[in-house]
């Protein structure tokens, strides 16, 4: 078991209180964005899917995560691991691996590549 999911164990949203989604949009295309890499239609699947499947977790949208370029960016918080490349059509495995807090898998497919993967 990763370090990040020894630390939350302690029931469904793996222990954490809040998804926080940057939605940052730089126009002209000149540098990368979450908001360009499909961060809004993934808000828009959270919005619709979180309230019914862990209603003990919200959504809060953020303007930067400091990782545009490998977003969309999520932060599970407070101070949880950040999953990278999450899309819309991602959001039932998100849902289903935060209800059991199967946060291994999620690290997993939604690696952070900033971090170091063992190997």
């Amino acid at each position: 078991m990763s370090e990040a999911a020894n630390d939350r164990t302690d029931g469904s949203g793996g222990g954490y209180d809040r998804l926080r989604l940057c939605v940052n949009f730089r126009a002209g295309d000149i540098l990368p964005s979450c908001g360009a890499r499909g961060a809004k239609e993934l808000a828009a699947a959270l919005q619709e899917k979180m309230p019914d499947a862990l209603p003990e977790m919200r959504l809060e949208s953020v303007h930067c995560l400091g990782r545009c370029h490998i977003g969309p960016t999520i932060r599970l918080s407070p101070s949880g691991p950040f999953l990278q490349g999450v899309q819309a059509e991602d959001v039932d495995f998100l849902i289903e691996k935060l209800k059991a807090g199967d946060l291994d898998a999620l690290l997993e497919a939604f690696p952070d590549p900033t971090k170091e993967q063992a190997g």
